[in-house]
């Protein structure tokens, strides 16, 4: 009658969302490392577990469906690929309007994360969509042509059809090329079809979906990394929610940002190494070649300024900012952004 009355932990049920299967690293690491480690720090006191039902590969939602899917209740905590609403949340493309500047996705996730941390309107701004923002991630450490047919310079994308996700179509402006706004997961079939004569892409996604057997060259322009993730709570599951859970999602967020930046640079080395094993060839760029491409883009950060002062939000200031950490870290500038 006297022994110890156990009290079984209390389980809360947890949607996890994002349009993309376990293929895509940024998923992979969120099922490998994300929820097996906020269980792990949750049973060390016991008083809570998460039921995860994870909705990955467009159960839920489609491409450009997440956020709609966390906005509307049909799931829980997600992960948003920013390029397809700069409209809704322009700060996200800011390494995207500052090519040419840094390589090191580790350091630009945890720039931008410092931003929204300093710049309490940018998490703000994801109130407006009923979601709660926890950090802000990347698993590209460089973005790069990877074509059909080789290319050398600028000037051989005139009349060529290249796909992005929208944002990085910028990296093509004046080039004479055709962006055409295209997924992942269509990239194979485009190429091999002839609607696209290449992408705006990266290593790790050139292998992990093959797409070395329809596009076998890689102009290694190396325009950057980018941190194209936001891992966000529906805010009514996030009120819900007790404080242990809240903290423990939190702080296991930041950690998860910074195990994909690490996964990221093991696998962009050993995912380079495999697209020349498979034929691949890799079509090297000089720094006068990088430096001429540069100077031909227009000046990216404009618009950029101009979206995020129609919002409300401090635009000038934030590019002076995340320049300013590029230079502190002595990252590979080649155009300063900002001091057109």
């Amino acid at each position: 009658m006297f022994a110890p009355v156990t009290i079984a932990a209390e389980s809360i049920r947890l949607i996890a969302v994002d349009a993309s299967s376990t293929s895509a690293l940024w998923v992979k690491v969120f099922v490998e490392y994300f929820i097996p480690e906020v269980d792990r720090r949750l049973a060390e006191t016991d008083n809570y577990d998460i039921d995860w039902n994870p909705a990955f590969g467009g159960t839920i939602a489609k491409t450009k469906g997440v956020l709609d899917s966390l906005q509307h209740d049909l799931a829980d905590i997600g992960i948003i690929t920013t390029p397809y609403h700069a409209d809704k949340v322009p700060f996200y493309n800011l390494p995207y309007a500052t090519p040419f500047v840094s390589n090191d996705v580790g350091l630009i996730a945890r720039t931008m994360s410092g931003l929204a941390d300093k710049y309490s309107v940018i998490k703000e701004a994801w109130e407006d969509y009923g979601i709660h923002y926890l950090t802000t991630a990347g698993s590209i450490d460089t973005y790069n042509l990877i074509v059909t047919d080789p290319i050398e310079a600028f000037d051989d994308l005139r009349g060529r059809k290249i796909g992005g996700v929208g944002s990085n179509m910028l990296f093509l402006k004046g080039s004479g090329s055709t962006g055409v706004t295209s997924d992942l997961i269509d990239w194979y079939n485009n190429m091999s079809t002839g609607l696209l004569d290449g992408i705006i892409g990266w290593s790790e996604a050139v292998v992990a979906y093959k797409l070395y057997e329809v596009a076998p060259y890689i102009l290694d322009i190396q325009f950057g990394g980018a941190t194209s993730k936001a891992i966000v709570v529906n805010q009514r599951t996030w009120d819900r929610l007790p404080a242990e859970v809240q903290q423990v999602l939190h702080s296991t967020a930041e950690d998860y940002r910074d195990e994909l930046a690490r996964e990221t640079d093991r696998i962009s080395a050993r995912s380079r190494e495999e697209f020349v094993n498979q034929g691949g060839t890799i079509i090297g760029v000089t720094a006068e070649q990088r430096l001429e491409w540069a100077s031909k883009l227009p000046d990216l950060t404009e618009a950029w300024v101009t979206a995020m002062e129609k919002k409300g939000l401090p635009g000038q200031a934030i590019l002076n900012d995340y320049m300013q950490v590029m230079r502190d870290n002595h990252q590979p500038i080649v155009r300063q952004w900002g001091e057109q």
